[in-house]
């Protein structure tokens, strides 16, 4: 059937929009070949500087059209896109950063498919919160999405906290669990410290300097700037490297997300619906039974839960276990089949015992029965205590 009238000058709007990018982008990548003719290697997120000094100028957003044809997404990635809000920034280092994601194309799908189980997460927390969807990419520049990153000054997690920071947003970091690898507990606490950095700089750039750099760092940058008599912008600020290349190495993944076609690639597909559910637990879980239990793969239950430090969630410590949404069933009814199986024991204790001999008889250790039963080093066991018995799963059994 013929298309007439206003539908045809939509679509004509369409072409348009669709065609103006790849020529752009042909410009850039001349652009970029000049000035990289000493094939210096340029990192996709290192500190690799091939072309130092630039000045970072801040643009304020481009003016799009928009036409909404449908309702919610049916991908991530579009449903992150509608809540781009953040400041465009349009530098040459900007574009360095875009030709790093070029040369590394293995590398950023492989990025971006491991994002999978937990950005569909992040983007909705950012949404309640009403923050930008910008923010959900940071993981990505933090620690390539890998929950199992730990940095050089022992920042760890999706979220690269260190450990003084972790603790300041009550992360716990114990022999049981760290936080700071926990999706949803160091996902809490990143937006947190985000909103604290907005509310003190009014500026999500300046508050991504901040996360990067330290909110002090960052404060005395902007009165050095404001004492010389000069606006805190980015291009007026004396930054360390790192830091510099810090927005733009988000700008760069936030165009690649915007238009993958000018990258020449094509976004993994990843469902806009939530990945995992969350199953919330007072005792102590072995996930290796629960796994044997439910018929699946140990690997699938650590794979979301990479802030155990051990392959048991200790309710003292962690009382929430994600699970797959599509193994989720079977993972709860084996936990009701584990429940009954590991009915908590009790003795009680006879003249002549000691914890020694009792941890032996009952194959765990003296110090998980001292932490268990809450007694000291010092504290002596008497005839007619009882006493709880660790099923070899509490911490500091013999299993632990």
């Amino acid at each position: 059937m013929a298309v007439t009238g206003p539908i045809t000058a939509i679509l004509s709007i369409v072409a348009g929009l669709i065609a103006a990018p790849e020529l752009v982008w042909a410009t850039t990548l001349k652009t970029e070949t000049a000035l990289n003719t000493d094939n210096q290697e340029v990192q996709l997120f290192g500190l690799v500087d091939p072309n130092p000094g630039l000045e970072l100028k801040m643009t304020g957003p481009f003016e799009l059209i928009t036409l909404d044809f449908a309702g919610e997404p049916d991908d991530v990635w579009a449903n992150i896109r509608k809540g781009f809000s953040m400041p465009d920034l349009d530098t040459q280092a900007v574009r360095v950063r875009e030709r790093a994601l070029l040369k590394n194309k293995r590398l950023v799908r492989n990025m971006l498919q491991r994002s999978e189980p937990f950005i569909y997460f992040i983007a909705q927390e950012c949404a309640k919160r009403g923050m930008p969807s910008e923010l959900a990419l940071l993981p990505f520049i933090e620690s390539q999405f890998n929950p199992h990153a730990r940095s050089p000054s022992a920042a760890e997690g999706l979220w690269q906290f260190i450990p003084s920071t972790g603790r300041q947003f009550d992360l716990k970091q114990n022999k049981w669990v760290d936080e700071r690898r926990d999706l949803v507990a160091s996902t809490r606490a990143a937006l947190d410290y985000l909103t604290y950095l907005y509310d003190m700089h009014g500026d999500w750039h300046l508050a991504l300097l901040s996360y990067n750099w330290g909110e002090g760092s960052v404060l005395k940058a902007v009165k050095k700037a404001q004492d010389a008599g000069l606006q805190p912008t980015l291009g007026n600020l004396e930054l360390p490297q790192e830091t510099r290349h810090y927005i733009p190495k988000l700008q760069a993944l936030k165009n690649l997300i915007q238009s993958p076609e000018r990258f020449d690639m094509t976004l993994p597909e990843v469902p806009n619906k939530p990945y995992f559910a969350e199953i919330k637990r007072n005792g102590d879980i072995d996930l290796r039974e629960i796994a044997r239990l439910a018929g699946v793969e140990l690997e699938i239950i650590r794979k979301l839960n990479p802030g155990l430090n051990q392959p048991v969630l200790y309710a003292a410590h962690s009382n929430t276990l994600l699970v797959p949404i599509e193994h989720s069933a079977k993972i709860r009814a084996s936990l009701k089949e584990y429940k009954t199986q590991k009915a908590q024991r009790s003795y009680t204790v006879k003249k002549g015992d000691t914890l020694g001999e009792i941890a032996q008889r009952f194959d765990v250790s003296v110090k998980a029965l001292q932490r268990l039963n809450g007694l000291g080093s010092k504290k002596l066991i008497k005839p007619g205590m009882k006493l709880s018995i660790p099923n070899n799963l509490a911490p500091g059994s013999r299993e632990s």
